[in-house]
């Protein structure tokens, strides 16, 4: 019987990445909420609805998993330098976001184009549907409540 001592999946094993297993299930949940709004949208509101519901998915999943990208580059830190880069991470994120929506409100171009009633409304059910991927993900990780003295190893 082949030992189960290399198997990715051994049960009980520490979780070596949660940042990014909160990303896919995230962008999971991201997708599924996104893409059931763009075919709403389309129906709702035609092709303008439907960019618009495209542009507010991708804007919330570029600007979200970037977030949770940088968690994950930043593991190896102390816990004083991983909060720096999550709050450092968020307020760009944010600032970056409210100049590109004060961008698309005022961009009669963009308007000819794109429904931005959809692209609000889609963006805040995808952000939901983003938050509940990542707590559910994160409900699923396996991560110790002390510290390890050493990295854990397959």
């Amino acid at each position: 019987m082949a030992s189960m001592a290399h198997s990715p999946k051994v049960a009980g094993q520490v979780t070596r990445h949660p940042a990014l297993a909160m990303l896919r299930g995230a962008l999971v949940a991201a997708l599924v909420v996104g893409l059931n709004a763009a075919a709403v949208s389309a129906v709702a509101a035609g092709l303008k609805g439907l960019w618009g519901a495209l542009l507010g998915m991708l804007m919330v999943i570029v600007f979200s998993g970037l977030g949770l990208f940088a968690l994950h580059l930043s593991r190896h830190t102390s816990p004083q330098m991983q909060l720096a880069m999550a709050m450092a991470s968020y307020t760009g994120r944010i600032a970056i976001f409210g100049g590109l929506l004060a961008l698309a409100i005022s961009s009669d171009s963009l308007a000819e184009h794109v429904n931005l009633t959809v692209l609000g409304i889609v963006a805040m059910v995808v952000v939901l549907g983003w938050m509940a991927g990542e707590m559910w993900a994160w409900s699923r990780l396996r991560v110790p409540i002390y510290d390890l003295d050493n990295e854990v190893n397959p």
